[in-house]
């Protein structure tokens, strides 16, 4: 859940809100539309009837349903206008109480994990904290080269949860947050982990990739002064018991994702270079 991740990796920015009754599903959705989009002189039932086609919620009975949604949402949309104390400038996430549940159970596994929270906040030699960054957005170009030298330029971006560098261990430190709907011990299960289903491997050899680069060019790391690349999965079940793992990612699985990464950006840049209705095959 995205909640998850802004509360997790940016409290500076963004905190839970208090439950304040939000209906579940759509119908939250809708309900925060009408709070948000409502214009004086403009009837509350019309702002439903707007949400309703916007969101995409029972469109063709929506008539049927206003009594309802209003009689529902109404106790939120109060709770909504009293005035409240409000931590620092961050914004606040509002979910619907089972959610506002799930999400803080979440929270508090990956807050006692030690694991994660040396992972995402290292310290050096002095014990002071290590720079940490949380969602950066990387743009790198890809040039490939075909033989008789055309080129094509891909261009890629990347959005990385965390990274750290620690100058002290010559450690750059990727982390990806993953929420599972299954248990976390089965995230890295050959057969019906998450891992290997969304070939999550690959995903961390790019981001690998270009975080190393970056780094090379930002600060001059490199495996022949000694730095390392430490990969990570920090994944949290949004089931009960919420347990959450650290879980480290092999060169063989980065190898994996190497693997497939080269093939699959040959073959796009052979589309660009000879059309998509091509056919290729690939020694």
């Amino acid at each position: 859940m995205s909640a998850i991740h802004e509360i997790l990796l940016q409290p500076d920015d963004f905190v839970l809100a208090p439950k304040m009754g939000k209906p579940t599903a759509k119908l939250g959705e809708v309900a925060d539309y009408v709070y948000t989009h409502r214009k004086e002189g403009v009837s509350i039932e019309d702002t439903i009837r707007e949400a309703s086609k916007k969101i995409g919620y029972y469109v063709n009975q929506i008539e049927s349903k206003i009594p309802g949604i209003i009689e529902k949402c109404t106790p939120y949309w109060e709770a909504l206008d009293q005035p409240r104390w409000k931590k620092k400038k961050q914004e606040e996430i509002f979910l619907s109480d089972k959610d506002h549940d799930l999400v803080t159970s979440c929270l508090q596994s990956c807050y006692d994990n030690k694991q994660i929270m040396n992972k995402l906040h290292p310290t050096d030699m002095f014990d002071d904290p290590c720079p940490s960054f949380n969602e950066d957005a990387i743009f790198m170009d890809f040039l490939v080269t075909y033989e008789d030298s055309r080129c094509v330029r891909l261009p890629f971006k990347l959005k990385i949860d965390n990274w750290t560098i620690n100058f002290d261990d010559k450690v750059v430190t990727l982390n990806d947050l993953k929420t599972t709907g299954h248990p976390v011990n089965w995230f890295m299960n050959q057969e019906y982990g998450s891992f290997f289903k969304y070939q999550y491997y690959r995903q961390m050899y790019i981001y690998s990739m270009i975080l190393w680069h970056y780094c090379q060019q930002k600060y001059g790391v490199s495996k022949e002064l000694g730095w390392t690349l430490d990969c990570n999965i920090l994944a949290v079940q949004t089931l009960p018991d919420y347990s959450s793992k650290c879980i480290n990612i092999s060169k063989n699985h980065l190898k994996r994702g190497k693997e497939e990464f080269e093939e699959l950006i040959k073959r796009v840049a052979a589309c660009e270079l000879f059309g998509y209705d091509q056919e290729f095959n690939f020694i």
